[in-house]
């Protein structure tokens, strides 16, 4: 028997060899044909899509850079086709009591329903271009190297995209809000020049109802969080419990702080630096699989070549309220 290890070790040298041979242009069409493969064709030529290749990454760049995608409900669509979503709200409705032998009709309480089509919106990381001559010299991972510029870039524009509904050149998107237009605002800091209070924080919290705490996370930079690291309430008690461990979260008011480098920063007037609520409950993202394609004769005059690394997004709002902002005054 093959240890784990082992296959996973020849998979991977399959996936390189397969990636350096389709980048140069010549696939060896002898080789068995094996699952970690994925072939389309379009116009340009078509592409060969590793799974290896984007399970890993897009794991990574979403860790690194995107991490709000994990709090999300998530829904992947086959070639982006939009998603009708259906939502309940019954919160408003309990027991009442019903007095025996009073003959009164017992009154209909119907939950409120609603649905709402999500569409997609397409994105690509770009081109990135290299010689032939380069290709054919080095000898380093290809994989790897390539992998790793696509899942920064992809990382970064998924939180731009799904935080402002804009993309990384801050053009907005039609089909993507963005959780800081979304989201209610719950509480206005008193001055610009006052940072966030510990008032604040706490109105902030309070305006979250108490059904979405469980899943409640708080969003912010990493600057707006370490402003807040000596800051204190009324107690002398910090404002966050620093993450016992490596990896963990810092928690305020119970709940984690999750990193969003894509909310603004505390310096922006009128602008949202902090966000609390469930994204699970409020908030829900529709992509397609990742497309990577190769550009063979396209720069072939120049003895180039590029890849782009494309896929579809769509969000939607699914609980009003869901969502709570903390925002700044005006200076």
């Amino acid at each position: 028997m093959i240890s784990t290890s082992k296959a996973q070790g020849e998979l991977r040298n399959k996936t390189n060899t397969t990636w350096r041979a389709y980048f140069k242009g010549r696939l060896d069409t002898s080789l068995p044909e094996h699952r970690d493969l994925l072939s389309t064709s379009d116009g340009t030529g078509g592409a060969f899509v590793p799974q290896e290749f984007q399970t890993g990454f897009i794991a990574q760049a979403l860790k690194a850079y995107a991490p709000l995608a994990d709090f999300s409900r998530t829904r992947i669509s086959k070639n982006g086709r939009p998603v009708k979503t259906s939502t309940v709200d019954d919160r408003a409705n309990g027991m009442t009591l019903y007095v025996e032998g009073s003959g009164a009709t017992i009154p209909e309480v119907d939950p409120s329903y609603a649905s709402s089509t999500t569409s997609t919106d397409l994105f690509t990381t770009g081109q990135i271009k290299y010689s032939i001559q380069l290709l054919e010299d080095s000898e380093w991972d290809l994989e790897t190297h390539l992998s790793n510029l696509a899942s920064i870039r992809y990382g970064r524009g998924l939180e731009r995209i799904l935080t402002r509904g804009t993309d990384f050149s801050g053009t907005a998107t039609p089909n993507n809000a963005g959780l800081m237009n979304i989201a209610t605002v719950a509480t206005t800091t008193t001055s610009l020049s006052a940072s966030i209070g510990w008032t604040d924080l706490v109105n902030t919290f309070d305006a979250l109802d108490a059904a979405y705490l469980p899943k409640g996370i708080w969003q912010m930079t990493s600057k707006t969080r370490n402003a807040l690291v000596e800051e204190k309430d009324g107690f002398g008690r910090p404002y966050f419990t620093p993450a016992p461990n490596m990896g963990g979260f810092d928690m305020l008011l119970g709940r984690p702080i999750v990193i969003n480098q894509s909310l603004d920063q505390l310096t922006v007037a009128n602008g949202i630096p902090v966000l609390f609520g469930s994204l699970f409950d409020g908030f829900e993202i529709v992509g397609s699989e990742l497309s990577v394609r190769v550009l063979h004769e396209h720069y072939a005059l120049t003895l180039e070549q590029a890849m782009i690394v494309s896929t579809r997004v769509g969000s939607t709002a699914l609980a009003p309220g869901a969502i709570q902002a903390l925002k700044l005054a005006a200076a």
